[in-house]
């Protein structure tokens, strides 16, 4: 290795060691701030339940107001919670996962979700489709974010379909919906954190999923169109034959 190539090494080291204190250092602060900011909502809550029945103006404006305060420490906390589950999840630990059942109790446990909003979420299984190299529980978790961010961007009476086919060394799980879809400019920044389309979004969620994808050796990819939907396609690698599990992350 040539003296510049080993400096280069070097400083990238440094940058992820950095990195990974600064991420260590965000998580604990996040975490510190999330039990006063719990106290906070517990009392608020306790304060509100004293204007339920407002009696003069001043009342009604005291209760407004504290509810509006009352849904900002709602939104902080989920942001805190979002943050948490980003900066901490656990390595994955990795298994064969029959992926056509898993799904299709995943789908049937969000469909009626999906009825209350008038939406129809359908699962189409993939033929012969072979285990894949992952750790069911933070696929699961992945998915259920894309089920939820498509059930959020498709208005009642559409659709949202969840299919799994092969796709030559993973298996490529899609959710497709029928909602307004995403503006080109938009769609390069998606994945971006804390970046998001919707007033209520944390901007973590989308980023999680592809981390998820990543860490098993996936890949996570967007496709969609304005005023005909959008579809994420979440790739996992196939068990390998004869291969080690835990050495193929």
């Amino acid at each position: 290795m040539s003296p510049s190539a080993a400096r280069e090494d070097r400083l990238a080291r440094i940058r992820l060691q950095r990195l990974a204190q600064l991420g260590a250092l965000l998580a604990g602060f996040a975490h510190e701030v999330r039990n006063p900011l719990s106290t906070i909502g517990l009392n608020l809550q306790l304060v509100l339940e004293e204007f339920r029945e407002p009696e003069t103006p001043r009342d009604k404006r005291t209760q407004k107001r504290l509810a509006t305060v009352e849904g900002e420490v709602r939104r902080l906390q989920k942001i805190l919670e979002e943050f948490l589950s980003f900066a901490r999840t656990p390595e994955p630990k990795l298994a064969p996962v029959q992926l056509n059942d898993r799904l299709q109790a995943l789908v049937d446990f969000h469909e009626p979700e999906f009825r209350d909003a008038g939406v129809a979420l359908r699962y189409f299984p993939g033929a012969d489709l072979p285990p894949v190299s992952a750790d069911w529980n933070h696929v699961q978790a992945a998915v259920a974010n894309l089920l939820r961010n498509a059930r959020e961007a498709t208005p009642g009476g559409g659709q949202v379909m969840v299919s799994a086919v092969r796709d030559g060394a993973h298996v490529a799980v899609r959710v497709t919906d029928s909602g307004a879809g995403i503006a080109p400019e938009l769609q390069p920044r998606v994945f971006d954190p804390y970046f998001s389309t919707k007033k209520t979004g944390t901007g973590l969620g989308l980023p999680t999923v592809r981390r998820v994808a990543e860490e098993h050796g996936g890949s996570l990819t967007l496709e969609s169109e304005v005023g005909k939907g959008t579809q994420f396609t979440l790739r996992l690698p196939l068990v390998q034959p004869g291969g080690d599990t835990e050495s193929q992350a």
